[in-house]
């Protein structure tokens, strides 16, 4: 693997095809736990995914409606809109590229809303995250949303935006970041461990910028970076853009 002979160079060969290896069975991995996770039971969907620390959550919706939580492409990140099984007092939305529909992108939309967790289109989400604060404000069912967005993607455009990741630049989008700050939003970082194939714990970070806020207006992303590259050296194996050239 390219990536892995470029990011960990004092690496011996003997270890570096042994990560490659536990990637790609992780890899698959990914698209068999898809298809069993089509069919669980809440009761067994809340076993293989944990967490850790919702209270976390709680604090910053107090302060803030909505929580933008930032997460990389951590094998199988679907999971992750399971977070309603475990909290009836927080929402969960999350972006999604909105590219022309297709079977396979409906299949996994119905996958991520079985469990309560909303869709929306990267198109126009100002208009959806404002109808959904209209809604707190007058029925106060729950107290906030979280808004779920994987900021570790090619931006595939000019304006592109790269901060330090694993000793390289690792170029990111920032629409996430804008949409929080305009929509006065409070910054965490989903941190995910997978002890075992299949089940995965994820703790909630809050994500505190070192540059200034106001002079730097991708400051939470790099910090979601620096997070992110946390994250990824004590599992390599579990990032699914080892694949793409991103180095």
């Amino acid at each position: 693997m390219r990536n892995f002979f470029r990011v960990f160079p004092s690496m011996s060969k003997v270890r570096l095809w042994l990560l490659t290896y536990k990637y790609f069975t992780t890899f698959i991995d990914y698209f068999f736990e898809l298809v069993k996770m089509s069919s669980f039971s809440e009761k067994k969907q809340k076993r293989h995914c944990k967490f850790i620390n919702i209270e976390v959550l709680n604090q910053m919706i107090e302060q803030h409606q909505f929580v933008l939580c930032f997460c990389g492409h951590i094998v199988n990140y679907e999971m992750f809109t399971s977070l309603p099984l475990h909290t009836k007092d927080i929402g969960m939305c999350h972006l999604y590229m909105s590219f022309p529909q297709n079977k396979g992108l409906n299949w996994l939309l119905r996958l991520r809303a079985r469990y309560g967790a909303i869709n929306i289109p990267s198109r126009n989400p100002i208009r959806t995250l404002r109808k959904l604060q209209s809604e707190l404000n007058e029925k106060k069912k729950i107290k906030g949303y979280v808004f779920g967005s994987l900021s570790d993607m090619d931006p595939k455009k000019d304006d592109k935006h790269s901060a330090p990741f694993l000793d390289h630049r690792l170029e990111v989008k920032t629409g996430a970041e804008k949409i929080a700050r305009r929509m006065n939003m409070a910054f965490c970082y989903a941190h995910v461990n997978r002890p075992k194939r299949g089940f995965y714990e994820v703790k909630f970070l809050p994500v505190v910028p070192k540059a200034d806020t106001e002079d730097d207006e991708f400051a939470y992303t790099d910090e979601f970076v620096r997070m992110l590259d946390i994250n990824i050296r004590e599992q390599p194996e579990i990032w699914m853009q080892w694949g793409e050239c991103r180095f």
